[in-house]
């Protein structure tokens, strides 16, 4: 297990690239946000200048490589879950005008026939709890992040470790039209 400090925000975006272009199954595990693959620019640049997380830089760059990133989901021949939990989606970080469009984001998302985009409401009993987000690139490679960097684990039992714990959480995570039905129901209290 190794931290890679926290590098340049552009650094950042091209090692992401990189990871998501080789990788063929990719799980997403988001209890606090959502990632930028799958953000509106709006929530990006909403995020990136309002949060702690700020990108130290040129906002504007950031947002046009993340935006190239979200590509990848064109690959029909990659499969992608991303599971969020309803804080993630609905911890207002952003002007509610912005949330909203976010939300029909995700729900357009969750129609791509490469997408599997689950949600676990708050009122689900786990026995786990959603610690961190971290990533699960096919069964090569795990990374977790933290406020100051990354942790990548690339040892088999680590990979698998979160391999099991990405597939616990998807269990009790509601999914399809059950998913969509919870993301609209959150988007009207957004557009009252």
């Amino acid at each position: 297990m190794k931290l890679e400090p926290a590098s340049s925000a552009t650094g950042v975006q091209h090692d992401l690239a990189t990871q998501e272009v080789s990788a063929r199954h990719l799980r997403y595990f988001l209890p606090a946000i959502p990632t930028g693959l799958i953000q509106t620019p709006e929530y990006m640049r909403q995020v990136m200048t309002r949060t702690s997380a700020s990108a130290v830089g040129d906002t504007e760059r950031v947002i046009a490589q993340k935006l190239e990133r979200q590509a990848v989901l064109d690959d029909l021949d990659k499969r992608f879950e991303f599971l969020l939990t309803e804080s993630a989606i609905r911890w207002q970080l952003c002007d509610s005008a912005v949330m909203a469009r976010q939300i029909e984001h995700l729900v357009a998302l969750s129609h791509r026939p490469n997408v599997d985009l689950r949600v676990l409401p708050l009122s689900v009993r786990v026995s786990e709890a959603p610690f961190n987000t971290f990533t699960v690139y096919d069964t090569t490679m795990t990374t977790l992040e933290v406020f100051t960097g990354r942790v990548v684990l690339r040892d088999a039992a680590g990979v698998q470790h979160y391999g099991r714990l990405f597939d616990y959480f998807a269990e009790h995570a509601c999914v399809d039209d059950a998913a969509r039905e919870l993301l609209g129901d959150w988007l009207a209290v957004l557009q009252s």
